[in-house]
């Protein structure tokens, strides 16, 4: 999960990088097109509206973190609940001295897994 969290993220920065890039090249190629006396509609206002994206972009990028953070949080108490349920289980099992059936294949992987 964490993989593709840093996969996101590294895609994030490159899109960022890609809009920067552009946003400098459409300025540049704006002011060496157009006189400085041009009566056209300036598409500099089309640039301000970009940086505006970024801005949000921006925003989407730091939501993106949290909700990783978040989410990793929650997977850790998710993890921590379970592996006291399964306590809890084998607590009364050992109690009543039940034999215990060994845990499965799957079970096992659970097992490691958390």
């Amino acid at each position: 999960m964490e993989a593709a969290v840093t996969k996101l993220e590294v895609m994030f920065q490159k899109a960022e990088s890609d809009l920067d890039y552009i946003q400098h090249k459409l300025e540049f190629e704006v002011k060496k097109s157009l006189p400085d006396d041009s009566s056209e509609e300036n598409p500099l206002t089309l640039l301000k509206e970009l940086s505006m994206m970024k801005s949000r972009y921006k925003t989407l990028c730091a939501q993106l973190e949290q909700v990783a953070v978040e989410q990793k949080e929650s997977m850790n108490c998710i993890c921590a609940t379970l592996n006291n349920t399964m306590k809890m289980v084998q607590q009364p099992e050992q109690q009543a001295d039940l034999e215990l059936s060994p845990l499965t294949k799957e079970e096992q992987i659970a097992v490691q897994q958390l």
